[in-house]
């Protein structure tokens, strides 16, 4: 194209509301001769023979029948997006102009954002007091940041993603890549679309076909929309549909807001949390002819409330034990003292230390209801004979798919995008707010245990390039299977990672793993996602970092202390 004048491209403008990005422009320009909306008006006489393609960007320039009569040597207009419902196809087509779109260049980014709203909405980021993002500064969301906020309520979990069924109507490239990561979920994958997938293609994601979408709304625990609006698609989900899905269903839509009719009410399925009692801890506490004896007493802080007992729970443990609250024994400790056989710890209550351990001289064990037992002085437990059990296994999958939660809900900018999506003052969402890629992009796992491996599994479904660093490495075949590489020293893996999730336990060895020093080892553009214990992370460090833009984001389920002052 030497010695050639480069072609005219019309854009609507540059940067603004409705302009190009001011990050493509030196590209553009290598190739085209750029003209504003501005510029031509002012000058179509001399301009509008040079014009031979518009760029549409967030649906400007409009194209309509006066624009293309005033551009006769227009040839092609490229639009930025997938989506060209905002255009007249016909009307282009009979002036003889080519249409262009980018159909497959945010499949994947469309695919990671529908999974991070399926994740968001199960485990109610949102709205959760147990879970916050912090994005560029120290930024809690909703109940974790209010100032009434006390504690936790245990129903605040939200609800299970693993194991969980996934409706997928529309199963095109956009659906198929969601199959391809939910699989990683453990999720039943139905779907409905208007041809039906191969055979082969439905093995691999184990995704099954419904015919009738009726079918598959009925099933459904998440439904998610992804449809091209068309005048078929047009209102697909409306009040009819909407009363087929199961009151606890939650409907997610990627497509077009003209699929539905009204926004959903998404009710919430109340979380019964998974009691673990494990038969060699009634070995402990019952004696073997137990039916014949009064049942063994247990000691818990209080039934309901700010430390209680999840009122649900009630009435299984009474099943099985008879509960003595802390009120009870206090009132009455020289009679129910030698009746207590085991206590139940719920959110690190009762207190365990030596005043009551000396008080209950037939203490068989204690039974943490968590999976960290960092708030318990073992040797003194040891020393008075006393067993611990905690529960290891019993939140590994929901605790990955929260590591996930945060992780795609920090890179695409969820909490934040909710807040200008709900404020009266927003005009409208500049195109550099979309976040960071997930899919393709450098995951750092420390700590690749039990839930660290589950995360490996899920983050591979997402093509991402995974590293991890832990005391042991782990066997080749266990590497193969998640596409893992071994990071001897952490310095290397935080060097390299987009996303840095820590997975480990709370230990002397783990205290502040993550300091100034390591913040600054990070890459600027990197997240941090902590899903361990508050105290693995210098949280003032921490908090520098943000306010001095050494890495972009953090996105934490525990602090210190809990809740944030």
């Amino acid at each position: 194209m030497k010695g050639k004048e480069l072609p005219g491209l019309l854009v609507n403008e540059i940067g603004g509301m409705h302009g190009i990005l001011h990050d493509h422009v030196e590209f553009l320009k290598k190739h085209f001769s750029l003209i504003t909306m501005k510029e031509f008006l002012e000058n179509k006489k001399n301009i509008s023979k040079k014009v031979q393609a518009v760029y549409l960007w967030w649906h400007k320039p409009v194209i309509d029948k006066d624009l293309l009569q005033s551009l006769p040597n227009l040839k092609v207009i490229a639009n930025s997006g997938v989506g060209m419902d905002h255009l007249d196809l016909k009307l282009v087509a009979s002036f003889g102009v080519k249409m262009a779109n980018a159909p497959c260049a945010v499949s994947s980014s469309t695919a990671d954002t529908g999974m991070a709203l399926l994740l968001a909405s199960a485990r109610r980021l949102v709205e959760g007091p147990h879970s916050f993002i912090i994005l560029d500064i120290f930024v809690g969301y909703h109940v974790a940041v209010s100032p009434g906020m006390e504690y936790n309520e245990a129903d605040f979990l939200g609800v299970e993603v693993t194991g969980a069924t996934l409706g997928i109507v529309g199963m095109g490239s956009i659906g198929y890549k969601i199959a391809l990561r939910a699989k990683a979920f453990e999720m039943k994958i139905l779907y409905h679309n208007r041809t039906r997938r191969k055979e082969q293609e439905e093995h691999a994601v184990g995704a099954i076909y419904c015919e009738k979408i009726d079918d598959l709304l009925c099933q459904a625990d998440f439904v998610m929309v992804v449809v091209s609006l068309t005048p078929q698609t047009h209102k697909l989900i409306g009040k009819r549909e909407m009363e087929l899905m199961k009151p606890t269903a939650t409907l997610i839509n990627i497509s077009r807001d003209e699929i539905k009719i009204e926004h959903p009410s998404e009710l919430w399925a109340e979380n019964t949390c998974v009691l673990l009692t494990r038969a060699n801890i009634f070995d402990q506490i019952y004696p073997q002819d137990m039916e014949a004896q009064e049942l063994p007493c247990v000691l818990i802080d209080c039934i309901g409330g700010k430390h209680g007992v999840y009122e649900d729970h009630v009435e299984f443990l009474k099943e099985r034990f008879c509960l003595i609250t802390m009120k009870e024994y206090l009132e009455n400790k020289n009679f129910l003292g030698k009746k207590i056989r085991a206590i139940y710890m719920w959110y690190h209550k009762p207190v365990i230390n030596e005043e009551l351990l000396q008080s209950l001289p037939n203490l068989k064990i204690v039974a943490s209801s968590g999976v960290g037992i960092d708030h318990l002085d073992l040797s003194l437990l040891s020393s008075y004979g006393v067993k611990l059990s905690n529960t290891p296994f019993i939140v590994s999958t929901d605790t990955a798919d929260l590591g996930m939660a945060l992780m795609l809900a920090s890179s695409r900018r969820l909490v934040e995008g909710h807040q200008m999506a709900i404020s009266p003052d927003t005009e409208y969402f500049p195109a550099d707010w979309l976040g960071a890629e997930v899919s393709g992009s450098t995951l750092g796992i420390i700590g690749m245990g039990t839930i660290g491996y589950k995360v490996a599994e899920r983050a591979k479904a997402f093509e991402m390039k995974i590293l991890y660093h832990n005391r042991k490495q782990r066997n080749k075949e266990e590497e193969r299977a998640v596409g893992a590489t071994y990071c001897k020293k952490m310095d290397d893996l935080l060097q390299q990672a987009d996303f840095v999730m820590l997975v480990v336990n709370l230990t002397p060895q783990t205290h502040k793993l993550i300091g100034k020093r390591e913040l600054h080892l990070m890459k600027p553009t990197a997240i941090l996602i902590n899903i361990s214990r508050g105290l693995v992370v210098d949280q003032d460090a921490l908090v520098e970092a943000l306010q001095n833009k050494v890495i972009k984001a953090a996105a934490l389920d525990v602090t210190y202390p809990e809740p944030l002052p």
